[in-house]
């Protein structure tokens, strides 16, 4: 299926979308890919359904790139004496292959969306991202042993670029005139108001 992403941004091989939900995402076009989920949804191929907390299901080096949209606010810094977020920036590491890229968007601080859902149990600002890069304090700082290198960091300005033209089964545009309307206004309040943040990560080598 062809993106609307630019050459610059495909990579061949494979994708890994973590927290697919029911809009798995291919943002970098790999050739295959593999949605993993705690819910199953009936809908989605090549969907791999997890239990919260446990370890992907896939060898080291796996995958080309990976992907999580939506996914880090609602995993928990404490849960049963673990670091479920640490665990799973741990995991999309070793099933990335080396030189492979990750992208993470979320609701960030300090806007209102980081808090007005309450099934968010996550805060990430601006710097969080430097915990999980190589030159982090040392190998396995605070259980932390990802290695990634940061290509970008920003506020997601791009949200239509970055997420709605990623969607591996893309929805239909709109028909009727208000809501193009609507869809329009709202791709400008995010331009200049984002709420969210983007990352997208290297494996080092």
């Amino acid at each position: 299926m062809k993106k609307k992403l630019g050459e610059d941004s495909k990579l061949k091989g494979s994708h890994l979308d973590f927290g697919c939900g029911t809009t798995p995402r291919n943002p970098f076009n790999a050739d295959e890919v593999t949605c993993v989920d705690i819910n199953p949804i009936s809908s989605i191929e090549n969907l791999i359904v997890i239990s919260p907390g446990s370890a992907l299901p896939f060898e080291d080096d796996s995958f080309t790139s990976v992907s999580a949209y939506d996914v880090l606010e609602h995993l928990p810094r404490f849960h049963d004496g673990r670091n479920i977020f640490i665990f799973y920036m741990n995991e999309m590491c070793r099933v990335l292959k080396p030189g492979g890229k990750a992208v993470f968007v979320f609701p960030s601080f300090p806007h209102r969306e980081a808090f007005s859902d309450p099934t968010h149990l996550n805060y990430i600002t601006s710097d969080t991202v430097n915990y999980f890069t190589a030159t982090a304090g040392g190998p396995y700082y605070e259980g932390i042993n990802s290695t990634y290198k940061i290509i970008r960091n920003q506020k997601l300005r791009r949200f239509r670029y970055w997420v709605d033209n990623a969607e591996l089964y893309p929805k239909q545009p709109p028909k009727d005139l208000r809501r193009r309307i609507s869809l329009a206004k709202r791709s400008v309040l995010r331009f200049f108001q984002p709420s969210h943040r983007i990352w997208i990560l290297q494996k080092s080598d």
